[in-house]
């Protein structure tokens, strides 16, 4: 990326937060679940366990997706994330989700991304690919099914794609492998660091006890300060412990578009039991941002706010 098209999108991130503390509230992250529909049925997943209660139909049109992307970036959005269920099963007629993210790209979104569970195609498209990893081999599999971990790494393998991170979910099952997590994330050689988060249940049988989730974040920053590649900032794996964080959530940041169209400003489960166990870090990296803390506006914005290819860290 050229120096004055960097200069360009820090300008633009820069305005976007004096006006966010003057009080102007726009989105700057426009989130896309594009479909429910996936290939596993993990221990943990509230989608597969309600998919018929979901509102809408399993599947974002091509022709809605593309509309909602340009409605968004009007409102001030400039970063894309398609979620799913496992968007990279995503199609629509002759579209897929390598479309989806040309489209936005050609909208002007500065970056885009996906969440996936790594097990089909890998889309090279993509400024920032998110691969969710719960454990070492016998750990996410146990989750996940068994293979799923030889096939996401087969499939990393195959990727020389420079910004590729992991998403740990922290539950029962795996509360004792965060070490090893980060050691499968190291022995990868394609995988940039990890990002803990904890369950926002339901399930609730696989849900931590406060104290149970005050142990993982004091083994994350100690294993943070060894150098393992753990990129949750400091004060973001503090404020994991804040469960009811509804009040902190700058739900305004980011909109959610689900298949119906349904949307919501912040998280779908906003106001619901769920919310009063919240386990997701980014609306805690969202928050310190917004309030101005420098080290999450550091670390976040140069890993996934800037178009462009990445280098290892």
């Amino acid at each position: 990326m050229s120096k004055l098209k960097a200069a360009g999108q820090y300008g633009y991130y820069a305005k976007w937060f004096m006006l966010s503390k003057m009080g102007r509230k726009d989105p700057l992250v426009t989130t896309m679940l594009i479909n429910y529909d996936c290939n596993l049925r993990c221990k943990h997943c509230s989608v597969h366990e309600n998919i018929d209660k979901l509102p809408g139909p399993r599947n974002m049109p091509y022709d809605m997706a593309v509309r909602e992307l340009e409605k968004k970036y009007q409102e001030g959005a400039r970063i894309a994330f398609f979620e799913g269920g496992e968007p990279t099963l995503w199609k629509d007629g002759d579209k897929d989700l390598g479309d989806l993210i040309q489209a936005a790209k050609t909208v002007g979104y500065f970056v885009t991304g996906y969440t996936t569970n790594g097990t089909n195609v890998i889309f090279e498209q993509s400024d920032v690919i998110s691969v969710s990893l719960d454990g070492p081999r016998e750990v996410h599999d146990r989750i996940r099914g068994p293979g799923v971990f030889d096939r996401l790494m087969d499939n990393l393998a195959r990727t020389d794609h420079p910004n590729i991170f992991a998403n740990m979910v922290v539950m029962q099952e795996n509360k004792e492998a965060l070490k090893a997590t980060l050691e499968a994330v190291q022995a990868s050689g394609r995988i940039n660091g990890l990002m803990l988060n904890f369950l926002t249940p339901p399930p609730m049988s696989q849900a931590l006890s406060l104290e149970e989730k005050r142990k993982v974040v004091e083994e994350a920053m100690a294993l943070k300060k060894q150098g393992y590649p753990l990129l949750n900032t400091n004060s973001a794996l503090k404020e994991l412990l804040i469960e009811d964080y509804e009040q902190r959530c700058p739900a305004w940041a980011s909109a959610f578009v689900l298949p119906g169209p349904t949307y919501f400003y912040g998280c779908p489960m906003r106001g619901t039991e769920a919310c009063k166990r919240c386990g997701f870090d980014a609306v805690r990296e969202y928050s310190l941002i917004v309030r101005g803390n420098p080290f999450a506006i550091s670390q976040m914005s140069g890993r996934f706010a800037l178009s462009g290819k990445r280098r290892k860290v």
